[in-house]
């Protein structure tokens, strides 16, 4: 294997991880804010999807970026309905019960999408897309190339969680969510209005699934199964990089489309590398894991008795 073979698998990484960072991001604000795991992540991002492509192949005139945006706000409004409406009505069960309502939303979106949609099937609209076409370049001498489709996912994925980050970390809400996640109860003792904190946090996720579900089926025809490969990466990312902090699930994301992409890799894994993929990923994963069982950046806590 190459250098050039080395260095074109790592550009060719950059896309899926910035989608599936955007995924990661939302399952481990909802996880740290209402210690709910979200199993509707992917379907809410994917209605979300749906909803953009709907609205560019109706309204031609609108340019695709306004649609991006107004897809957006449905995936926020669709989180925040999730957590005001069934969440917040079922604080009283276990953490498990809450799993399953989250699966509950899953199936009722898998059935309901393609009702509300059914005649939607491709993802773009003639001339009115973004350009997909190929940049190329040079790196350390490397002849290099990436859709231009697939750099605008990384940049603008880059970007958003930039702004998560330093919200995160510079405003009241971030301080809020940091209290919530660290306990809710003493956080509300403290005057920290968690209702809101919770139920935008369950908002934003809708919106980051929905960014992410965008640039996944940029060019391709639409199906409900579109989020299913973001999903499940996502939630072992948060196990691999570790549930207890923010920026540790990203970590997650970024090693896991690394592996996925040099699995796949010809020049290292042969003609046939393609069929062992997944499996040759989820076994590095496990194996990680195993590893560091309180993930890659995760604290081990000690009780005193």
């Amino acid at each position: 294997m190459s250098i050039q073979d080395i260095l074109q698998t790592l550009v060719n990484s950059l896309p899926m991880i910035g989608r599936y960072a955007l995924v990661t991001m939302g399952i481990v604000l909802i996880f740290r804010t209402t210690a709910t795991t979200n199993f509707a992540q992917g379907l809410i991002g994917t209605f979300g999807t749906f909803f953009v492509t709907f609205l560019s192949l109706t309204f031609t005139e609108l340019p695709l970026w306004v649609c991006l945006l107004l897809g957006m706000v449905v995936g926020f409004l669709l989180g925040m309905f999730v957590d005001v409406a069934l969440i917040r009505q079922a604080r009283r069960i276990t953490p498990s019960g809450k799993q399953m309502i989250t699966m509950g939303v899953m199936m009722i979106l898998v059935n309901v999408t393609p009702m509300i949609f059914r005649d939607i099937t491709l993802w773009t609209r003639p001339g009115k897309a973004f350009t997909t076409g190929i940049l190329h370049f040079s790196l350390f001498g490397h002849a290099l190339n990436i859709t231009e489709m697939g750099l605008l996912a990384f940049v603008i994925a880059a970007v958003v969680l930039g702004a998560v980050f330093a919200a995160l970390k510079f405003t009241k809400w971030g301080l809020g969510v940091r209290a919530t996640a660290a306990n809710e109860t003493v956080a509300q003792m403290m005057g920290v209005n968690t209702r809101i904190i919770t139920a935008f946090s369950w908002a934003l996720a809708g919106s980051l699934a929905t960014l992410g579900g965008f640039f996944t089926g940029a060019g391709t025809a639409l199906n409900v199964t579109l989020m299913g490969n973001a999903q499940v990466y996502g939630f072992l990312a948060c196990v691999l990089g570790g549930f207890g902090s923010f920026p540790a699930p990203i970590l997650g994301a970024v090693i896991i489309p690394l592996v996925y992409n040099f699995a796949g890799n010809p020049g290292l894994m042969g003609p046939n590398a393609g069929m062992w993929q997944n499996m040759i990923t989820f076994v590095v994963v496990l194996l990680l894991i195993l590893a560091f069982p309180n993930g890659l950046l995760g604290k081990k806590y000690i009780k005193k008795v």
